[in-house]
């Protein structure tokens, strides 16, 4: 997956806060990914887009590539609670992911447990070709960062699980209600000063799952978790 963030920074200084390797005061940025939450009223926005390689197994090139359109907000709340709200799609798949979190910080530590309910929804009606596919998910994960110098390190483990799933074509109807553990993801990501005072993102998130909702369309004939990196690149500005 390759991920391309544009947001605005906002910048407030902790001088309680050092640096590691030397003794000037520690900035904080507002960020999409590090486990501490804003300050409770602040709000972090990005827009950018993704593209997932889907696993040769699971489509048999059957489904080309098509980038998605991203929009992020994340809202701090008060005693370290936060919530976040992440949109992507590109028609064909469409996914409106809710992430409440609650996190704590000690020094340059910081950690979140966090749950990410997520509705998805796509739509292919080419000529000869009428399919709609949609369903319900949540994925509960745990969060520790590391804030150093210029540098906030990530690394977040969830825990994915289907609740219904509901695809049409033509005529016919699969509708399945029935709760599914479908697998495990784990995403590092790196915050870090670039150039002329921007700041970049970048990290890789590898998937073992059972083929997900941007797959729907490709009718999937194996149940079997799929190891699926995703790599992904983002500029703050």
């Amino acid at each position: 997956m390759l991920v391309v963030l544009l947001c605005s920074r906002t910048v407030y200084s902790q001088p309680e806060q050092q640096h590691i390797l030397d003794s000037t005061p520690v900035l904080h940025f507002k960020s999409i990914y590090y486990p501490e939450n804003l300050h409770s009223g602040e709000v972090a926005v990005s827009v950018g887009a993704t593209i997932t390689i889907a696993p040769r197994q699971v489509v048999r090139d059957e489904i080309r590539q098509i980038p998605q359109l991203t929009a992020t907000v994340r809202v701090g709340l008060p005693v370290g609670f936060g919530i976040g709200a992440r949109f992507a799609g590109n028609y064909i798949a469409n996914q409106l992911m809710i992430k409440p979190s609650y996190s704590y910080s000690f020094n340059h530590l910081s950690f979140a447990i966090h749950t990410s309910p997520s509705l998805w929804i796509g739509t292919a009606d080419f000529t000869g070709f009428n399919t709609v596919g949609m369903g319900f998910s949540n994925a509960v994960g745990f969060s520790m960062g590391l804030h150093f110098d210029d540098f906030m390190l990530t690394l977040s483990g969830e825990a994915i699980t289907n609740y219904w799933h509901y695809t049409s074509f033509a005529e016919g109807k699969v509708n399945r209600r029935v709760t599914e553990f479908v697998g495990n993801a784990v995403t590092c990501s790196v915050e870090q000063d670039a150039f002329n005072g921007a700041r970049i993102n970048w990290g890789i998130r590898f998937n073992y799952t059972r083929p997900d909702y941007q797959l729907w369309l490709a009718f999937a004939e194996t149940r079997s978790r799929v190891l699926t990196p995703e790599f992904f690149f983002g500029i703050i500005l």
